[in-house]
């Protein structure tokens, strides 16, 4: 009786062991190592995001809306080089090697005096005395029979001493310039003690009128006008081009959210999936906006434009990357 109860278990110890299915080790290892990559994207993206939204923040111009608070001083200055007036208003004589002739602004004729009763003159160089004591003309200066004809006046000179931190642009429309001056948060932050005012010189050579723009919906302020210049009152608005593809980033995510949810209530998996990665591309642009971009409207709108684009991207980046991680496998 006993070698009959041991032969059916020895013969049951011996039969094959079915085994349960299991996922092969290498499949297993590729599977956490692929999530572990994308874990590591979706935080290099979103850090990478975060830093390049900062710095955008930080450096994104700020428009200053006065001239007095861009600039401590504006002048308007002749070279500073001796004068004399010719004796009969014509004839020029020699004093420090060279001779000059005063001409009023708008006036084709010289006048005699000295300079001190002269206010916004413009000189004129006609002569200049060489080492050997020959007198050369110069500016195209020509002395014939006593008359002068001069082509090539000496031009005053526009001063603009601006605050330090503060960053001036000009645009030049014809005989007119423009400008215009911003600031940073990072400059307001940072104090700007132990840095120089930087002067800018302007040649007025043809130039009718000098404006600064505020760029708040106020006129412009006058830094320079010619003499019987007729000046009119306007304003430089801000680029708003920017504001229109927020608009467009906005709405598209709105739709996009509202048919992805229709999708999801109708089970229509593949469409939401599709849907899905629309919205995400969608609304890392609103975010891009709201991050670097805001408010849209801006001086500098390719700089901010720029910004957008890259924040985008990298919001994209993370956004996909959570999408894989959230997908059931």
């Amino acid at each position: 009786p006993y070698d009959e109860m041991v032969e059916p278990t020895c013969a049951a110890m011996q039969a094959p062991v079915e085994a349960e299915p299991a996922a092969p080790l290498k499949t297993v290892r590729k599977a956490v190592k692929r999530r572990g990559w994308l874990i590591a994207g979706l935080i290099a993206c979103l850090v990478a995001a975060l830093i390049f939204g900062v710095f955008a923040r930080l450096t994104k111009p700020i428009v200053i809306h006065s001239a007095e608070e861009a600039f401590t001083d504006v002048a308007v200055e002749a070279p500073a080089i001796p004068i004399v007036a010719a004796e009969d208003g014509t004839i020029p004589r020699e004093l420090n090697e060279q001779l000059y002739i005063i001409v009023q602004p708008g006036s084709d004729s010289s006048e005699s005096g000295q300079a001190d009763p002269y206010q916004d003159i413009q000189l004129f160089v006609l002569y200049q005395k060489n080492s050997d004591g020959t007198m050369e003309p110069v500016n195209g200066a020509d002395l014939t029979d006593g008359e002068i004809s001069i082509s090539d006046p000496i031009n005053r000179i526009l001063k603009l001493t601006v605050r330090p931190g503060v960053t001036l642009l000009a645009e030049r429309t014809g005989a007119e310039i423009s400008f215009y001056a911003y600031t940073t948060q990072w400059v307001k932050m940072v104090p700007q003690t132990g840095k120089e005012n930087e002067t800018i010189e302007v040649t007025l050579s043809g130039v009718d009128a000098v404006f600064f723009e505020p760029y708040d919906n106020t006129d412009h302020e006058i830094l320079y006008q010619r003499e019987g210049y007729p000046v009119e009152a306007g304003f430089a608005l801000p680029r708003l081009v920017l504001n229109y593809y927020f608009l467009m980033a906005l709405a598209g995510t709105a739709i996009l959210a509202l048919v992805w949810f229709v999708l999801r209530l109708c089970k229509k998996e593949k469409g939401a999936r599709v849907l899905g990665v629309l919205l995400i591309l969608a609304g890392s642009f609103v975010i891009a906006f709201l991050a670097a971009g805001f408010p849209a409207t801006t001086i500098a709108p390719a700089r901010e434009l720029a910004f957008v684009l890259v924040i985008a991207l990298l919001l994209i980046g993370a956004g996909l990357c959570g999408r894989k991680l959230l997908k059931k496998e």
